[in-house]
């Protein structure tokens, strides 16, 4: 489940910038920061896992039979908050990253998340804020603010950040798996909508 994939690696790759708490305040990088206070609790389910595979499922359906009949149409994908989150907490007890806890809010306009990293000796807090715009077709991600627990991140690491994030989403080729043309990105309280067009050849 690739789409699943993009937002851990988007998680997963703040677990590299860790290491940036060594050399600039080991103490102010395992504090919470301060974006955590302002994030909405998730009801999580098994019922919310259930219906993402479910939504994923009938989309593939759809752009399968796009290319059978070489004929393109409007398609969306719609996630919740509740689907996200419980997929990603489900993740996490099977161990696919080395994270205690995360979080992930769609507000209006913006996407904001928060990891507690579980690394030996280095239990980090992060969090970012940022925005999905489109390019070529696939989703490009950009970052408003990066957060490494209460440490001040210059702008120049925000970018570095966007640039792993962006390049690991094109590696893993989430969209890929859809088999769509994303045309636009809708980001509204407590959902994320995908929308474009199906492909009509592999």
């Amino acid at each position: 489940m690739k789409i699943l994939q993009g937002f851990l690696i988007f998680m997963g790759v703040l677990a590299v910038l860790a290491i940036i708490a060594l050399a600039v305040g080991y103490i102010f990088a395992l504090l919470t920061p301060d974006t955590r206070s302002n994030m909405r609790p998730v009801v999580l389910s098994s019922e919310a896992v259930d219906s993402m595979n479910k939504k994923l499922s009938d989309i593939k359906k759809e752009t399968v039979a796009a290319v059978g009949s070489k004929t393109a149409k409007p398609v969306q994908l719609v996630l919740t908050e509740e689907e996200i989150n419980s997929t990603i907490v489900m993740a996490l007890a099977e161990g696919t990253i080395p994270a205690k806890e995360m979080l992930v809010n769609f507000n209006d306009g913006y996407i904001m998340t928060y990891a507690s990293w579980s690394f030996p000796g280095l239990p980090v807090k992060t969090g970012v804020i940022g925005t999905l715009d489109v390019e070529k077709g696939k989703p490009k991600f950009v970052i408003r603010d990066f957060y490494l627990g209460k440490l001040p991140v210059p702008d120049n690491v925000d970018m570095g950040v966007q640039e792993w994030i962006n390049i690991l989403f094109q590696l893993n080729a989430p969209m890929e798996e859809l088999n769509f043309d994303l045309k636009e990105v809708t980001i509204s309280e407590g959902q994320l909508k995908l929308a474009g067009t199906t492909k009509t050849s592999k």
